[in-house]
């Protein structure tokens, strides 16, 4: 019990306490990869918490863009905070890596192309779950979570194969765009409507029929 003093023995008035950096259970729809995931720069593959501002970085529209900035968060254990754990080889990646439940992620798909006539569309990590060895997964010691800022909207390779969005925000820090310009972003049912089709290897229209 804390007092305010040792002979009147009334409760202590609450306290407040925030620091900057620190957040006990992030925004479930908020972007961000952990620290030890791997993006393409120009000088190779680098840990995603050793990228600054200026570095240009792989883009899957085959050019190279510099870094806006980079958001860093702390994540510290707590009963409600999870992460989505994608294991090596899933999303044709080289190693696993994990991603915070809102960070929206492209598949590419003829699927997507048949459907919705882009060559794929977003969906949040978190729909992935169940698919491809993707797993939910309680966070147990403290994380470092990187958020990239491009000029423009951007999607950026992550551990060689899978391709992460990253929103619009300049180098003057003004809000970031939240949701994108260019792609569409699948609700979960959606999401997982297409990722079901993709299992079923459907691959056309007539495909797509059958397997709905």
């Amino acid at each position: 019990m804390f007092m305010q003093n040792a002979t009147t023995f009334r409760a202590a008035e609450k306290v407040a306490l925030s620091l900057t950096g620190l957040n006990l259970a992030p925004d479930a729809c908020a972007p961000g990869l952990l620290a030890g995931s791997l993006v393409e720069t120009e000088a190779g593959w680098r840990p995603v918490e050793r990228l600054m501002r200026g570095m240009r970085v792989a883009t899957w529209d085959g050019g190279f863009s510099p870094v806006a900035r980079v958001e860093r968060q702390h994540l510290w254990p707590a009963a409600e905070v999870e992460v989505i754990h994608v294991p090596g080889g899933a999303l044709d990646t080289c190693a696993e890596f994990s991603l915070l439940p809102g960070q929206c992620v492209f598949i590419a798909s003829a699927v997507a192309e048949e459907v919705l006539g882009t060559g794929g569309a977003l969906v949040p990590a978190a729909a992935l779950v169940g698919h491809f060895g993707i797993t939910r997964r309680r966070l147990f010691r403290r994380a470092e979570v990187l958020t990239l800022r491009f000029a423009s909207e951007e999607i950026v390779y992550v551990n060689s194969g899978a391709l992460i969005h990253c929103a619009a925000g300049d180098a003057e820090e003004r809000p970031a765009s939240v949701r994108p310009d260019h792609f569409e972003i699948l609700g979960e049912d959606r999401a997982q409507s297409m990722l079901a089709l993709i299992a079923t290897g459907a691959m056309t229209t007539a495909g797509i029929a059958r397997a709905a």
